[in-house]
């Protein structure tokens, strides 16, 4: 009797240790499904990062050889600038100097042209002086034809007393011849006054003559006056005329005189802008120098970065060997799952987590508002083990508990919820709970129905 006894206790015992060591097992053997999804996915998430660093690298690379290349002409272009700027400068100097020749002489031109000016007024003064001494001239001549006229009047009326005198000179010395003796004397007297009034006619002729010519010699000074006169008004009407026109030239002299003095301020601000043009593109070879050296040095980090990735990729490509090594060893190792049944119909998951991702907090892809609405969702559904969001990049928005992977991308729930279907998957261990579970995941749509995400979540499998 002990002795069945003994062998019932050892047989309990030996079946609690089976059972026990079957549990470790298959908690083993969910570990090592999780371990080898995980592995699985960091090698797809290396060679995703491969393929965007080669994509990136090669990239940059065209870039950069695009930009020593544009840096070169760059540089070319700003030495062909620098000499042409040069060359502006050289000429700049000698606009600066013709400026500065030009201003001076402008301004000695415009002293002249003052002078000139100043000279031309003295001399329409002088002019005006010369019009009026003319006509006070021409009034004295006048004045004195007036007198001439008078004494040729004067002479003419002498010559008629000579005349009376004469024949009074002739009549006493009749009267005296006939008193005989008596009138001896008065024939004497009328003798004298017949001489002196001979004497006086030839006196008026000689002073008519010369009043004759006095009055020709007149004719020929008012003749004379008149052509001067004629003479000072075409004078005087072409000096205010030269002095319209000196006045004119004087104007357009200034104007240039200012222009050259403006010329020489700007051909000496052309000369500082010049001058600091250099400067600056002096400081842009230097720079574009620098450019092309740092280019350099990152084209050769570029292909030591290559070399890097060709070391990942070898590595990713020997973890990815490993990763289906352990795959298939697991794969190798059954455990019979019997009586597996699901707490809750995966159908009405679908339409129950179809209408939560229409909601406006899940639409809203904010990661505060995601982690409460999540919440509350899996609060609501004690079947749900773990639920999840992500981006439309496969990164997660929210994942509760934290999931085990950094992006679902290669996921096959999240390809196909991408593409508009809603998807439920077979029996398999959770890489979150490391459990048997079966996953839902659905779209999450923005606005003009675009796929903005997805909502996902694990529902438990219980025995």
């Amino acid at each position: 009797m002990g002795n069945v006894f003994f062998k019932s206790t050892k047989k309990r015992e030996d079946k609690t240790e089976s059972n026990r060591y079957m549990d470790q097992m298959k908690g083993l053997y969910n570990e090592s499904i999780v371990i080898s999804d995980q592995l699985v996915a960091a090698v797809d998430e290396v060679d995703q990062a491969m393929e965007q660093l080669s994509v990136i690298a090669d990239k940059t690379q065209i870039q950069e050889q695009s930009l020593r290349h544009s840096s070169k002409l760059a540089t070319s272009k700003i030495i062909e600038a620098f000499s042409s700027l040069q060359e502006v400068s050289a000429a700049t100097d000698q606009i600066n100097n013709a400026s500065y020749h030009l201003n001076d002489q402008s301004k000695g031109t415009k002293q002249i042209a003052l002078d000139m000016q100043t000279s031309l007024g003295e001399t329409e003064t002088v002019m005006g002086h010369l019009k009026h001494n003319n006509s006070n001239m021409t009034n004295h001549i006048e004045d004195l034809i007036k007198h001439t006229s008078k004494i040729y009047e004067m002479n003419i009326l002498i010559q008629e007393i000579v005349s009376q005198t004469s024949l009074l000179a002739l009549n006493a010395s009749i009267e005296a011849a006939h008193a005989g003796e008596y009138g001896r004397g008065f024939s004497v007297v009328a003798s004298e006054i017949r001489r002196l009034a001979e004497q006086s006619s030839d006196t008026v002729k000689q002073s008519t003559e010369l009043v004759n010519e006095i009055e020709k010699g007149v004719q020929l000074v008012i003749n004379a006056v008149e052509q001067e006169r004629s003479a000072v008004d075409r004078g005087v009407a072409e000096m205010s005329t030269n002095k319209e026109r000196m006045d004119s030239i004087v104007n357009r002299i200034i104007e240039v005189d200012q222009l050259a003095h403006d010329m020489k301020q700007s051909s000496i601000n052309q000369t500082e802008q010049t001058n600091h043009v250099i400067e600056r593109l002096q400081e842009a070879v230097e720079l574009v120098n620098g450019t092309l050296v740092a280019v350099e040095d990152t084209l050769q980090m570029n292909t030591q970065q290559r070399k890097q990735i060709h070391k990942l990729e070898r590595i990713s490509h020997n973890m990815g060997k490993s990763s289906k090594d352990l795959k298939s060893a697991i794969d190798l190792v059954e455990f019979e799952l019997m009586n597996k049944v699901a707490n809750t119909n995966a159908e009405e998951i679908v339409q129950w987590l179809r209408q939560a991702a229409t909601d406006s907090t899940i639409t809203s892809v904010d990661p505060i508002i995601h982690d409460a609405s999540l919440r509350a969702l899996m609060k609501s559904k004690p079947e749900i083990e773990a639920i999840w969001s992500n981006y439309a990049d496969g990164s997660f928005i929210v994942s509760i508990p934290d999931a085990g992977l950094l992006n679902a991308k290669g996921r096959e729930w999240w390809k196909r919820a991408m593409h508009g279907e809603s998807f439920h998957s077979s029996y398999y261990v959770s890489s979150i709970t490391k459990q048997l579970c079966q996953t839902i995941s659905v779209p999450i749509f923005g606005e003009n129905d675009i796929i903005v995400g997805v909502l996902g979540v694990d529902l438990a499998i219980r025995s």
